[in-house]
């Protein structure tokens, strides 16, 4: 009876490619623990560039790695992302909060949000690589439709001298992320460039009430987030170091909107505070954000606090809060009088919103009469 040789060659060749697989395993396991680390210390390890032109050809010709690796990111995004439970603290069950800064803890709150989250980003901060993002959010991100013509509410009176404001400011307002929108307008993750749903449109209307005020505003219209949204703030910066005025002082006025990741306990929060009742009818709340990490960021604070105290008077509950996030720019730099606003969220309807913009301009105004003394 002839005896079965063993295959030798064949043994080693599978031991040899089951340790390879063991080391590829151990390896991309560290790698992608090193990077949930630094997820968790608020560093920004994202390397998607979005590109919204739909040139099927631009991705067919990417690189295979950054194809892979947009898939990696996406899978490590929502797989490695922080507790909701830690994220954004807002005032619940109606009770307004003493306290009228509040400082996130990067280490144990999620300082992630839809519409801020390259919030760190400054004039050195430039993507060097593009990635192709790997499912059909090229398409889908926004929905461009023509802007119509906005036509604002006449401004109630109030006790502001125009001329002498003009003549010692210089107002801005202008959105880094203009494509932010609010409800009904749910398609393209929240965003187009439709102005009758999104926080372009707001601002327009802002402005519009500011003007018949006497105010010499001017309002710039660039979607800073479109066709690039990694490019946002740099894209804001620059447009708004033109119209910088050395002669004057420069209130810039960065108009957003919040936003919450759908089922998430920020979402949760944001829902119990969302509205407030003014004169019996719902206004979208809304908050100041500063970045701390801005050296004139304690001029910063002071008037945001002036800013948050005159809404209190005027409108309780309007300005919920002013929020510090530790690390970040948001080009307030550019100005001692540099404001960040989120007026609403992803669960506002646009209604309430444009309500709220009547009463902002109004407490804007009062905001305004106050620094011009």
């Amino acid at each position: 009876m002839k005896r079965r040789r063993r295959n030798k060659s064949g043994t080693k060749f599978y031991m040899a490619m089951s340790i390879f697989c063991l080391v590829i395993l151990f390896i991309g396991y560290s790698y992608v623990h090193t990077l949930a680390e630094k997820r968790k210390e608020g560093k920004d390890i994202t390397t998607i560039s979005l590109h919204y032109k739909g040139d099927k050809t631009d991705e067919d010709n990417a690189n295979p790695i950054d194809k892979i690796m947009s898939y990696f990111n996406i899978f490590l995004e929502k797989t490695f992302k922080e507790d909701d439970e830690s994220s954004k603290q807002t005032e619940t069950d109606g009770v307004k909060s003493k306290e009228v800064f509040r400082t996130i803890n990067t280490d144990k709150e999620d300082s992630k949000n839809n519409d801020l989250e390259i919030y760190e980003e400054n004039e050195e901060q430039l993507p060097e690589q593009e990635v192709f993002i790997a499912d059909n959010r090229q398409e889908n991100f926004f929905r461009v439709i023509e802007s119509p013509t906005y036509r604002s509410s006449a401004p109630r009176n109030m006790d502001l001298n125009a001329a002498s404001a003009n003549e010692k400011f210089n107002i801005v307002l202008f959105h880094t992320h203009g494509t932010e929108a609010y409800l009904p307008h749910e398609e393209g993750n929240y965003r187009t460039q439709d102005e009758r749903y999104n926080v372009m449109g707001v601002g327009t209307k802002i402005t519009a009430n500011l003007q018949g005020f006497g105010l010499n505003v001017k309002h710039l219209k660039d979607y800073n987030d479109y066709p690039d949204y990694n490019s946002s703030y740099a894209n804001s910066k620059n447009a708004v170091s033109k119209v910088i005025s050395n002669t004057k002082k420069n209130l810039v006025i960065d108009l957003h909107r919040d936003g919450a990741e759908e089922n998430s306990a920020y979402e949760l929060k944001l829902s119990r505070v969302k509205t407030v009742s003014i004169n019996n009818k719902d206004a979208a709340t809304c908050i100041l954000v500063i970045g701390d990490k801005n050296e004139n960021a304690e001029k910063l604070k002071q008037n945001a606090k002036l800013l948050y105290d005159v809404a209190d008077k005027m409108y309780p509950g309007l300005l919920r809060e002013v929020v510090v996030r530790p690390g970040a720019y948001f080009n307030q730099y550019l100005s001692d009088y540099a404001l960040l606003l989120e007026v609403g969220s992803t669960l506002n309807h646009i209604d309430e919103v444009n309500y709220s913009a009547e009463l902002l301009t109004e407490i804007l105004a009062e905001y305004i009469t106050e620094i011009s003394k």
